[in-house]
C-alpha cells in the first residue's frame, strides 16, 4: 500500500479570532485574546489498486455534518476520491478556531476562512498524494496511566494508546498516528488564548522523538478527560500534561507487523427517536486489511470502545469524532450521572445497539 502526509497550519492569517468550545459562555462573544500556539491538520492518504482513503485530523472541537459533506463532495468532485473514504476527524479542541462551523451558537461564522479551510484540505491532499511511497505497517500499543480517567466515575477508562506507524523501504517511520481516548478539554471555560490543546501539544512533542508529527486520533472519549486529574488550568496544564506524555506515548515498543492490503469500507445506519427529537447516525467501518477503522460522528463512552477494538477480527481502531457530532453515547450504568446523559436525546441502551452494529459491520469486512 502507498502512504503520504502532509501537515497544514489552521489558524486565521488575518482579522480577528473568535474560539469555540463551551456552550453560553460570554467570553466566546469576544476576540480571543492572544494565540498561545498555532492549530493544525495532519493529514494521512493510503492508495492501493486505485482505491483512495484521505484522512485530515484538525484541532478543531468537532466537524459537523455540513462541513463533512462539503469536503467529501469536493474531493470526490475534484480528484476522483470515493465519498465515504474522505475522513475529517476533529482532536476535540475546546479552545480552538470556531470560523468554520456554520451553526455554532456565537454566529462567528466565516465564509472566507471556510472557503481557505476547504482548500488547504486539497492542499494537504495533494501533497500527500504526491509524497505517497510503498510501506510497511507496525503497531504498539500500551495502557498509559495518570493523565487522564473516566472524567463521571473518576475510574480508568480506556487507558490503551495505540502508535501505528509506517515505515518506508529504507526501514525508516515517516508517518503515523496515535489512537487514544481522552478529551482534549483541559484548558476550562476561561482560557481565552487559541491553542492546540492536550492532543495538538502532543502530536507537536512527539515529533522530535518519533521523526514525524503523528495525527491525533481520538477514539471513544465521551467520557474521558483529565478533569480529575488536573494541576492547573489553561493553556499551561495542557502544555504540562502533553509534556508529560509524550515521552511515554513515544517509549511504547511498536513491533507488531501489519498488513495493509486492500481499502474496503462497511456503511451502517442507526436512527433514535423521542420526544427531544430524533438523530439518523450513518456510520462506517474501513478495512485496511490488518487494520478496521470505526468511524464514528459521535462520543462513543470508553466501555463501548473497548468492546468494539476487542471483538474486531484484526487491530481495530476506534476513529471518533469524524465526518459529524451526534452528541454523547454512552454505556447503560453511567446513565444519568451527568449532563452528558441526562440532557441527551439518546435512549439509555442505544449505545450498545449502535455498537453492535459496528461489530457486525467490522466482522463482515472479516
Amino acid at each position: 500500500m502507498n502512504i503520504g502526509s502532509a501537515r497544514r497550519m489552521l489558524t486565521p492569517q488575518s482579522g480577528e479570532v473568535y474560539l469555540i468550545g463551551y456552550r453560553n459562555l460570554e467570553n466566546r462573544l469576544h476576540p480571543a485574546t492572544g494565540v498561545y500556539d498555532d492549530v493544525f491538520g495532519n493529514a494521512l492518504y493510503f492508495e492501493d489498486a486505485g482505491k483512495e482513503l484521505f484522512v485530515f485530523s484538525c484541532d478543531f472541537l468537532e466537524i459537523d455534518e455540513d462541513t463533512s459533506e462539503d469536503a467529501k463532495t469536493l474531493l470526490h468532485d475534484r480528484y476522483g476520491i470515493d465519498r465515504d473514504c474522505v475522513l475529517l476527524c476533529a482532536t476535540h479542541n475546546h479552545t480552538s478556531v470556531v470560523a468554520y462551523h456554520r451553526t455554532w451558537w456565537t454566529g462567528k461564522f466565516d465564509q472566507a476562512y471556510y472557503d481557505w479551510f476547504l482548500e488547504t484540505v486539497c492542499s494537504a491532499l495533494e501533497e500527500a498524494r504526491g509524497n505517497a511511497r510503498p510501506a510497511t505497517c507496525r503497531v504498539g500499543k500500551q495502557d498509559v496511566l495518570g493523565w487522564y480517567n473516566n472524567r463521571i466515575t473518576n475510574e480508568p477508562a480506556d487507558q490503551e494508546v495505540i502508535v501505528v506507524e509506517f515505515f518506508d523501504e529504507n526501514g525508516t517511520a515517516f508517518a503515523g498516528f496515535v489512537n487514544w481516548a481522552t478529551h482534549s478539554a483541559t484548558c476550562g471555560k476561561d482560557e481565552t488564548r487559541l491553542n492546540s490543546e492536550f492532543a495538538g501539544m502532543t502530536s507537536k512533542k512527539l515529533e522530535p522523538l518519533l521523526g514525524f508529527y503523528p495525527a491525533m486520533i481520538v477514539g471513544a472519549a465521551g467520557d474521558c478527560s483529565n478533569r480529575n486529574l488536573r494541576q492547573g488550568a489553561g493553556a499551561e496544564e495542557a502544555d504540562r500534561i502533553s509534556t508529560g506524555i509524550a515521552p511515554q506515548i513515544a517509549a511504547i515498543p511498536v513491533e507488531t507487523e501489519v498488513p495493509l492490503d486492500g481499502i474496503r469500507v462497511q456503511t451502517l445506519f442507526h436512527t433514535v427517536h423521542n420526544k427531544g427529537g430524533h438523530l439518523d447516525i450513518r456510520g462506517c467501518v474501513i478495512s485496511l486489511g490488518g487494520l478496521h477503522l470505526f468511524v464514528a460522528p459521535l462520543e462513543f463512552g470508553a466501555k463501548l470502545g473497548k468492546q468494539m477494538k476487542a471483538a474486531c477480527p484484526v487491530e481495530g481502531l476506534v476513529f471518533g469524532y469524524t465526518g459529524g457530532y451526534y452528541e454523547y453515547w454512552l454505556p447503560e450504568d453511567e446513565y444519568g450521572l451527568s449532563f452528558e446523559t441526562k440532557k441527551s436525546i439518546v435512549p439509555k441502551g442505544n449505545p450498545e445497539i449502535l455498537a453492535a452494529k459496528y461489530i457486525q459491520a467490522s466482522r463482515l469486512l472479516g
